[in-house]
């Protein structure tokens, strides 16, 4: 791992030639740095080492136009590295700030939850699961995965899913775990419980019956106690 950034200013002379170090520790420091100008960090985002290029996919200052680059790494550490630092951006920004961040970063999401990994998927759907304006149409992406470590946190947390989305990936029939992850969420409609109960996965229905947020109508549940 490299050593934490520098708190010293750096002079624009001085980055290009730690770019061009041979050694590429001193690039990976270098491409970890807040204060490294956009040019640079997108030089960087090319560099050789996956190291580098990792560092820059981490790094919040890296210039907009790295990440679809990055999303297309072929290393899956970059590509984790970048779904975790994209996702984590998106609650703390500004209406403006997020137009920019949706504007130049939409493609690079909906690319890595499309990822061939999983472990790069499941980064996503972690860190974006109660994150309530993330990408509708990503986060319907991670809901419909057909692995559940993708598709249950999303299914289970995710506010952007509403209750005729939910209906739909029950109809269509969620990944393996993914009903009672629905069943456990804070609230179910009386919709979505119908919609639960319908299937007869008595794992899910359990999960129903015993979730508080559950909201089961009188028929609904005379239907399941005759059951």
């Amino acid at each position: 791992m490299p050593s934490a950034p520098s708190s010293q200013p750096l002079t624009y002379e001085a980055a290009k030639e730690m770019a061009a170090n041979a050694d590429p520790r001193v690039r990976q420091e270098l491409a970890s740095r807040p204060d490294l100008p956009p040019e640079v960090l997108y030089y960087l985002a090319e560099d050789s080492d996956a190291g580098v290029r990792r560092a820059v996919a981490a790094n919040a200052a890296a210039p907009h136009h790295t990440h679809m680059m990055l999303a297309r790494d072929g290393e899956v550490a970059v590509r984790g590295d970048l779904a975790a630092k994209v996702s984590r951006l998106l609650p703390g920004l500004s209406p403006a700030e997020h137009d920019k961040i949706r504007q130049s970063a939409h493609e690079a999401l909906r690319t890595l939850a499309r990822d061939q990994m999983v472990a790069v998927r499941q980064i996503l759907a972690e860190t974006l699961k109660d994150v309530a304006h993330a990408p509708a149409d990503v986060i319907k992406t991670l809901a419909g995965d057909v692995d559940s470590a993708v598709a249950s946190p999303i299914l289970e947390f995710s506010p952007v899913l509403s209750d005729d989305d939910l209906i739909e990936i029950i109809r269509k029939g969620p990944a393996a775990g993914g009903l009672n992850a629905i069943a456990r969420r804070k609230t179910v409609s009386e919709q979505v419980t119908d919609a639960v109960a319908a299937t007869n996965d008595t794992t899910a229905v359990a999960t129903l019956l015993g979730n508080s947020g559950a909201q089961i109508r009188e028929e609904t549940l005379d239907r399941l106690i005759e059951q």
